[in-house]
């Protein structure tokens, strides 16, 4: 590509040079004269061809050529011209191929197998009773007292046996009353089964039974001595005031014994740890005759009606010793207050610290600590 550059260059000067000449050459002459040799005169003219093409927008490529042709003359030039060519390309274009190939996920049909299946549905028709309705089950009171009396009103509709059962906190059955499709029936507010009587309205129809409940809470019209909060949820109301008077307490390494002779009582309560059994006794101590067996090192004998019940009678089962053991501490003189339900055999007795046992009544059964 230089080698034209140079060639394309030398050209030009020629023709400038004999353009030049040629206008020297036009000058008039004589007639007869003979025309003067024409001397071509001393140029240096400077051509620079400079192309930069480029396939690619980086790297970019420079051609560069010069071509000074020398002729010499006599003759002093009057004239000088300069060509300069400087052709310059620049692509501004630049093309940019990213191919991008997408696998194509190929998919398998699954054929599902052909099942055939043969169903018999057999319908039968079975004729449905109309159900009971209940339209109305109610207690003339939400609260009453325990002792009084108080209505329940119901009707049914659609039913051929009616009833009301009083239920105990378990859900099982005390009492049913049988009644007809309207009515009311009277009850006595008691606390069998606590402070809290529920009652059950069933009615039925060709072996078709609904049934709704309602509940009845029920006070008590006096207190209880440790606080109606801590009673059992299945404790009525309390026969009588607490009655307090002049007892004993002692703690055993597996039980504890209790002396009471409030309301009028003179009884001393052997309470044993296995089962929570107690078993109860006359007092028949007679106030100085003791067994003074020396117990185990940091243990106590029994001591006063304590000590008589311990040698002269059995625990609820066994001998007193190997049931309850020895006392942990001396005998607590101090006074104890025992009361009744009113509907039940049990009975509360407190101890000293606070404590209230239940016994379940009579002169044997099971305790229970309930505070």
């Amino acid at each position: 590509m230089c080698s034209k550059l140079r060639k394309c260059s030398a050209l030009i000067v020629l023709a400038v040079g004999i353009m030049a000449g040629c206008q020297l050459a036009q000058e008039p002459q004589e007639a007869g004269q003979l025309p003067t040799l024409i001397v071509l005169p001393t140029l240096t003219p400077s051509a620079t061809v400079t192309i930069t093409p480029s396939a690619t927008p980086s790297p970019t490529q420079t051609a560069s050529a010069t071509v000074t042709p020398s002729v010499t003359s006599s003759r002093t030039p009057t004239s000088t011209a300069t060509s300069t060519v400087t052709p310059s390309v620049t692509p501004s274009a630049t093309a940019s191929l990213t191919p991008s190939r997408t696998p194509t996920a190929t998919r398998t049909p699954t054929r599902r197998p052909t099942a055939t299946a043969t169903a018999t549905a057999t319908a039968t028709l079975t004729a449905t009773p109309n159900l009971p309705i209940i339209q109305q089950f109610q207690s003339s009171a939400a609260n009453v007292q325990a002792g009084t009396t108080f209505q329940i009103f119901y009707a049914v509709q659609n039913a051929d046996a009616v009833r009301i059962d009083q239920l105990n906190p378990q859900g099982a059955v005390i009492q049913s009353f049988p009644g007809a499709l309207t009515g009311s029936l009277p009850l006595l507010a008691q606390t069998l089964t606590g402070r809290v009587s529920v009652y059950r309205l069933v009615a039925s129809n060709a072996g078709v039974e609904i049934s709704q409940t309602i509940s009845v809470s029920i006070s008590c019209a006096l207190p209880w001595f440790f606080g109606d909060q801590s009673a059992p949820a299945d404790a009525g109301c309390p026969q009588a005031l607490g009655a307090a008077a002049a007892g004993a307490y002692q703690s055993f390494e597996r039980g504890q014994m209790i002396y009471v002779t409030a309301n009028g009582l003179n009884r001393i309560y052997g309470l044993q740890n296995d089962g929570s059994r107690y078993i109860a006794y006359a007092n028949a101590w007679d106030g100085t005759t003791l067994n003074n067996t020396p117990p185990p090192p940091n243990l106590f004998i029994p001591q006063q009606m304590f000590n008589w019940a311990y040698y002269n009678t059995n625990a609820p089962i066994g001998a007193w010793t190997p049931q309850v053991g020895w006392a942990t501490g001396n005998i607590d003189t101090s006074a104890r207050t025992i009361q009744f339900e009113a509907s039940s055999p049990r009975f509360y007795i407190d101890v000293p610290g606070g404590g209230v046992f239940r016994f379940s009544g009579g002169d044997s059964g099971t305790w229970q600590r309930i505070r």
